[in-house]
């Protein structure tokens, strides 16, 4: 199985989710991890699992991310098995309860972006999730790591059994 793995991080905490799934996606194939910035459409060339990943900035990723997908070309993730990820704060840790409100109503990055992919014909490869920062610049949350890497085995196990 051929693997992308694109993220964008702000403070280091998506970078860390990212490298954690990378590394248990390696377990089943080839991976590429690239971050937005290095990112190209040319990197989807043969891919049987596309992954991506961004921190929650203001209930949505990163204008990056988001312009990553917008510029690749209309057909680039057609039948793909794609599956995303963000980082993001801890609803509970969310006070006063009218910004909790606000945050639940508002969603995650991840949502969005398994939107983005249904849109782009994709084939889910596992419900997006995300991975908590224990404040908006970090650090992640303990055992964070560990359930990313838990996540990316999952993604992984789908993938190879829907071939």
């Amino acid at each position: 199985m051929s693997t992308l793995v694109v993220y964008d991080s702000v403070f280091g905490n998506t970078a860390q989710v990212a490298e954690a799934i990378a590394q248990e996606l390696a377990a089943s194939g080839e991976v590429t991890l690239r971050p937005v910035a290095d990112a190209r459409a040319e990197d989807l060339a043969g891919i049987s699992l596309f992954v991506i990943g961004s921190p929650t900035r203001g209930f949505r990723p990163t204008p990056a991310i988001q312009e990553f997908l917008a510029g690749l070309p209309e057909h680039a993730l057609a039948g793909v098995r794609a599956a995303a990820f963000d980082t993001r704060i801890d609803l509970e840790t969310v006070h006063p309860a009218p910004l909790r409100w606000l945050v639940d109503v508002g969603g995650y990055a991840a949502n969005v972006l398994e939107s983005q992919l249904v849109e782009r014909h994709c084939v889910k490869a596992a419900d997006a999730d995300g991975f908590v920062v224990t404040d908006a610049e970090g650090p992640l949350r303990e055992g964070e790591v560990e359930r990313a890497r838990n996540w990316a085995k999952a993604v992984a196990d789908s993938a190879m059994a829907a071939d």
